[in-house]
């Protein structure tokens, strides 16, 4: 269908706009199980221990995440100070959707090895599945200290501060990460978005634009790109990327034509 009519340069749009924002996607990219910045341990891992460790990792390359939290737990019940089952049950937990045990293994990881980026940035991850962003928000700002080249990072934590409303400080956080990963579109699509609610509509429309030139069949920078040219006025433009939207998703098209129709 063709995009609704709207008279442009009301109070009305800019609240239209605002609701058109908040369906692009917020939630962080993927959980991680990064090793680079595993921290290992200061004595002898207990055998028993590191066999049901090893067991559980065979288990979670197998996609059989409920099989290994068993032997998650007994590696981390056996030797009461190693960190990495502990990150991994949580991960298990995470990909199961079983958010609040997910959250109590990654903060035990965390109190066993505060400095470890990737159990902080899976904890944040955990957190924000609650909706509980000011503590997300927390775990995210730890991981960027911990690991400043990290663009995931980054993005999480721009993620957390715009569910806050903090759009200045999101802002800055995608920018950083898109700066430490130019091909990261996500961070490109909510970099956009960060510049919308700051009213920043040039740098908005070349930043969606940019993530779309980077994936063409990307639904959000379409939709962030629909929100924009309704704003300019542009109705052929806006036209044409909503036309786009609609092969891409056509549930999000249908949320973007209802939302203009009110």
């Amino acid at each position: 269908m063709p995009v609704p009519k709207l008279s442009l340069g009301t109070r009305k749009t800019f609240l239209i706009l605002a609701a058109v924002l908040a369906l692009l996607g917020l939630a962080p990219s993927v959980w991680s199980a990064k090793t680079q910045d595993e921290p290992g341990l200061t004595q002898d891992i207990d055998p028993q221990a590191l066999q049901a460790f090893n067991r559980g990792l065979r288990l979670e390359k197998e996609g059989k995440y409920k099989d290994a939290i068993p032997e998650f737990q007994e590696a981390a019940r056996l030797q009461t100070n190693y960190a990495d089952p502990c990150l991994h049950l949580g991960l298990a937990f995470a990909f199961l959707e079983q958010y609040p045990e997910a959250v109590e293994a990654f903060k035990e990881a965390v109190r066993l090895q505060p400095r470890w980026g990737a159990a902080r940035e899976n904890l944040g991850a955990a957190l924000s599945k609650l909706g509980q962003w000011e503590e997300a928000r927390g775990e995210f700002q730890e991981a960027v200290k911990l690991r400043p080249d990290g663009a995931e990072a980054h993005y999480h934590l721009g993620v957390a501060l715009g569910k806050l409303g903090r759009h200045q400080e999101a802002m800055e956080a995608f920018a950083k990460a898109v700066k430490l990963q130019p091909d990261f579109v996500k961070a490109y699509d909510n970099l956009g978005m960060a510049y919308i609610k700051l009213e920043r509509w040039q740098d908005a429309g070349n930043t969606l634009k940019k993530a779309a030139g980077l994936k063409p069949d990307d639904p959000e920078a379409h939709y962030g790109l629909c929100a924009y040219y309704v704003k300019m006025g542009d109705r052929e433009a806006a036209a044409k990327e909503y036309e786009t939207l609609k092969r891409l998703n056509p549930k999000m098209a249908q949320k973007f034509g209802n939302l203009l129709q009110k």
